[in-house]
């Protein structure tokens, strides 16, 4: 983006702009590894193997389980209600289920185990965590996330490079989910995408926690991607500026601030209206020139510096 010439050098301004965002943001708490839920509860039940169910129901499940194996998602959906009906004492039908291949089953079982498993179920969640099988590794992450207990959310990061997606996504959402900012760059990716709402569903554990120090460093221009895939680049932080637009804690707004600089037009325009609505509670910025939109930027910095300095 060229900016036009004026009389008066605005880049003063806009200097102190970005070193006051900076400064509230250095000020902020970063976040720790033992940031956690407010509700981990502080008293855990005993650790107690799921009920044996009879032979009539074993075989009504099994038939229920099969039928997650349907490519439609609403007969999943029916399935799995059905499933959940049967309570805890599904959960060892469930784990046999879970050398399947078939994804719509494996995203049902996911589903299934993580809505009957409670906390008497820790320890599976444990022993899974690092399980061969896909589902399990999947089910242990969310159910993770869930439980809240620190020593399982501090497994979760190295599930973030999981060969399996699945994985990965549920590591993910898990600790932003209890507040830790490792899960934010994926989180980013995914709130773009079919998971969004999922993503909206966990962002309250992180809001207000520490600095979100990973987005700010996808917000930041790397010189060799410039290069070589500027769009990539230039989507990844337009997907961290929505990302923030939704967190909107103080953090979030300071860095959307130094957004406000970004060179791609798109990354700017999303920075604008975030800005606007968590600022003034205004609508998106209805402008048709580049030179409005330059514009705009200025008056939000001043706005930001003002309120800033308040």
């Amino acid at each position: 983006m060229h900016h036009t010439a004026t009389t008066t050098d605005p880049r003063p301004a806009r200097c102190l702009t970005v070193l006051l965002a900076a400064a509230l943001w250095l000020s902020l708490p970063a976040a720790t590894a033992q940031d956690g839920p407010p509700d981990t509860p502080p008293e855990l039940p005993p650790v107690e193997a799921p009920p044996e169910l009879p032979g009539g129901r074993k075989q009504a499940l099994e038939r229920e389980i099969a039928k997650l194996r349907n490519d439609h998602a609403p007969a999943r959906a029916k399935a799995e209600a059905t499933i959940v009906g049967f309570g805890r004492g599904a959960i060892p039908a469930l784990l046999d289920a879970s050398t399947s291949v078939h994804e719509g089953q494996r995203d049902s079982l996911v589903n299934c185990l993580a809505r009957l498993a409670d906390l008497r179920d820790r320890q599976l969640v444990d022993e899974q965590l690092d399980s061969e099988r896909v589902v399990l590794r999947r089910f242990a992450a969310r159910s993770a996330g869930l439980f809240g207990l620190e020593p399982q959310v501090a497994r979760l990061p190295p599930l973030l490079t999981d060969e399996d997606e699945g994985v990965a996504r549920e590591a993910a959402l898990a600790l932003v989910r209890c507040g830790r900012p490792e899960g934010l760059p994926l989180a980013a990716t995914l709130y773009s995408g079919p998971d969004k709402e999922r993503v909206l569903e966990v962002l309250p554990g992180i809001i207000g926690k520490g600095r979100h120090e990973p987005l700010a460093q996808r917000l930041k221009l790397d010189p060799r991607r410039e290069q070589e895939e500027p769009a990539v680049a230039a989507a990844e932080r337009q997907a961290t500026v929505e990302l923030l637009a939704a967190i909107g804690d103080d953090a979030a707004r300071a860095l959307l601030v130094t957004a406000l600089d970004d060179k791609h037009n798109v990354v700017q325009r999303k920075a604008i209206d975030a800005l606007r609505d968590l600022l003034e509670n205004q609508g998106p910025l209805q402008a048709s020139s580049i030179f409005q939109q330059i514009r705009e930027v200025e008056r939000l910095k001043a706005l930001w510096q003002e309120r800033s300095r308040g």
